[in-house]
């Protein structure tokens, strides 16, 4: 690029004599169409306008555009010449403005632009499959814990069924069958039933959608496999400590059956009372201790089921933390993809700001649209509004 001329030598003395002078004579002439026209100001406010007085006022209007022009091709040189050198200072600021389109640092804005898109969007995919991969595992670790549940759930209630078997046999005793019944106590299976086993536990939980039928069935499986050693080992010791309680009890309650039996009607009434309120006291407080252990298994799984619920909670949030980019600025912008979107992007804008603005606000930003309806008022053509007046705008030629 060649120098320019308005930095040469003879330009800035052009500017350095020119000027002053330029700048004298126009305040001069400012400054006498001023007063000469507070003058005349004055005395029509005095007077009142009147014909002379309007062709004096015609008159120096006239004078006062023929002095601005007379100003204005005096400084015309000077602040061309200004202008010229801030046009290049802003060509030079312009030219290398990333935010100028085509400029060279623009262009390799738009590089870089393209480079964080395309790094987000493979982050953002990367992020989501890890999302998708660490729920499916934390659901089926809460299926887990939900077939353990229900698995305890279904032994609780075969235990209780075995057991009350039992317990029947006791409470049906009379002198007529002791015998029989202290053989069938005596003889009551305490071995875990191993048959069909798995058709006797049915899952009571829900179903988790992301995991597959047949993982549903191998998880099942799997958790009730990991549970049967320990219901084996504890359904034979809750039915041979059961047993043997009912066998130690069984002499008494001979003893009882037989005191009854010698006993009148109303004593053998009395005696049968009291055993019928022990055995129901004793059942009570067997079913609390029964209660009580379903509880605190209750319990374990529910804090276990929270404490997978908080890893997921943990895992979604290292799945949210992005490795190193290069930092990036991200914003909707909006895109109208037809003409019909202009009212309703207006309808927004109006809600949130326009209806809280001034007439003076409004009538500023919206000039363009007021002088078109002007000049449609120019034609005949009026908006028929209570909200709207037009008034007559008489200007002296």
């Amino acid at each position: 690029m060649t120098d320019l001329a308005i930095i040469k030598q003879e330009n800035i003395n052009l500017i350095m004599q020119d000027a002053p002078k330029a700048y004298s004579e126009n305040k001069v002439s400012h400054d006498r169409c001023i007063q000469f026209g507070q003058d005349l100001l004055a005395t029509i406010q005095q007077q009142g306008m009147a014909d002379d007085l309007d062709q004096q006022a015609a008159k120096y209007i006239n004078m006062s555009k023929a002095t601005v022009k007379k100003m204005n091709e005096k400084r015309s040189p000077l602040t061309k010449l200004f202008d010229e050198i801030r046009t290049q200072f802003t060509t030079f600021e312009n030219e290398i403005d990333p935010t100028k389109k085509g400029t060279v640092p623009y262009q390799i804005q738009q590089l870089r632009n393209q480079l964080a898109a395309k790094k987000r969007a493979e982050e953002e995919a990367k992020r989501q499959e890890l999302i998708k991969r660490q729920q499916e595992e934390q659901a089926r670790a809460m299926f887990r814990t939900e077939c353990d549940k229900s698995h305890r759930g279904n032994y609780h209630d075969l235990l209780d069924f075995y057991l009350s078997g039992i317990r029947n046999l006791f409470a049906s005793v009379t002198l007529t069958n002791y015998e029989q019944r202290l053989q069938d106590i005596q003889n009551a299976s305490v071995s875990f039933p191993t048959e069909s086993i798995y058709e006797s536990f049915p899952y009571s939980g829900s179903l988790p959608g992301s995991v597959s039928g047949d993982e549903r069935d191998k998880i099942f499986k799997e958790t009730l496999d990991a549970l049967l050693p320990g219901f084996r080992s504890d359904f034979k010791w809750q039915m041979e400590q059961e047993r043997q309680r009912l066998l130690d009890l069984m002499p008494s309650k001979k003893q009882e059956l037989e005191r009854a039996a010698k006993a009148s009607a109303e004593e053998a009434e009395r005696i049968r009372k009291e055993m019928a309120e022990r055995e129901a006291a004793e059942a009570a407080r067997l079913e609390a201790e029964r209660a009580q252990r379903e509880q605190q298994e209750r319990q374990a799984a529910e804090m276990k089921k929270q404490a997978e619920a908080m890893d997921g909670l943990f895992a979604n949030a290292e799945a949210n933390m992005q490795a190193y980019s290069p930092k990036t600025s991200v914003k909707k912008r909006l895109v109208p993809l037809n003409v019909e979107a202009f009212p309703e992007i207006i309808s927004m804008w109006w809600t949130k700001e326009g209806q809280h603005l001034s007439v003076e606000e409004l009538s500023k930003m919206f000039k363009k649209q007021i002088t078109f309806c002007e000049k449609c008022a120019k034609e005949g053509e009026f908006i028929s509004s209570e909200h709207i007046f037009y008034e007559d705008e008489v200007k002296a030629k």
